[in-house]
């Protein structure tokens, strides 16, 4: 997935983006009748209430697979999203990422990077 900086656009350019956001269905660009653009929220809220099943995996993967072929249709891409929202959502809760031990080594390895000014010093 591409990232865009909007920090580096124009004012008119982010006004009209965050505008485009505000709906949690998402926004749809059009050009010449055809959709080119679907725009979704990534806030994270929508949340049905349900667990994680094997039978959303299955859905979620499926339309994974729609995506790849190229065959998604809009309402498949927000249903596709709201899949791997709710997917990250059940991951963080029954194995959340050790960013306390990451962050940790990461300290660690700048003090050892201070103290070892390395070959040719």
């Amino acid at each position: 997935m591409k990232h865009v900086n909007l920090d580096t656009q124009d004012e008119t350019i982010k006004q009209f983006v965050l505008a485009l956001s505000v709906d949690r269905g998402g926004s749809v660009l059009e050009l010449d009748g055809r959709a080119v653009v679907c725009v979704l929220s990534v806030d994270g809220k929508e949340d049905d209430g349900e667990d994680w099943t094997e039978e959303k995996n299955a859905r979620r993967c499926a339309l994974i697979d729609r995506e790849i072929a190229g065959t998604l249709t809009i309402e498949e891409v927000k249903e596709l999203h709201a899949l791997q929202e709710a997917m990250l959502r059940y991951r963080r809760q029954v194995a959340p990422l050790p960013l306390d031990d990451a962050r940790a080594l990461y300290r660690e390895l700048l003090v050892r990077a201070k103290a070892d000014p390395g070959p040719g010093a």
